[in-house]
């Protein structure tokens, strides 16, 4: 299942963004640049909930935009992010970490002053 992610954004940042004053590599580096802050751990969190699966307790502390694209005729576009999930088994004392990259597809709505993620259909095992 995919992941949903909502950002509230101000008039004059998605502006900016639309008109092409700011790219949309530095838009997100501004979005997520307080990594303590409320809009950084829930994204993290959101990265992490792909691996619940996965046992142990997943956990995402940082991420990087490696990759971005805006269309601003259509206020789409995508960014893929790298990171690394840290799992616990808690019981066991076992720990481990992956590298891991997810790709997230969003639409800016100007009315509203939102964006809307949408994260990758997530690799099921069969």
């Amino acid at each position: 299942m995919t992941k949903d992610f909502e950002l509230s954004v101000t008039s004059d940042k998605l502006t900016a963004l639309i008109s092409e004053e700011i790219w949309i590599d530095e838009f997100f580096k501004n979005i997520f640049e307080d990594r303590s802050g409320k809009v950084y751990t829930d994204f993290c969190k959101s990265l992490a909930s792909y691996h619940y699966d996965e046992g142990g307790s997943p956990e995402v502390h940082e991420f990087e935009i490696i990759r971005s694209h805006f269309n601003t005729e259509k206020l789409t576009g995508e960014f893929t992010c790298a990171f690394a999930v840290y799992f616990f088994w808690g019981c066991s004392g076992i720990n481990s970490d992956k590298r891991d990259t997810l790709t997230w597809k969003f639409k800016v709505d100007t009315q509203n002053e939102k964006i809307a993620l949408t994260g990758e259909e997530p690799w099921v095992v069969e």
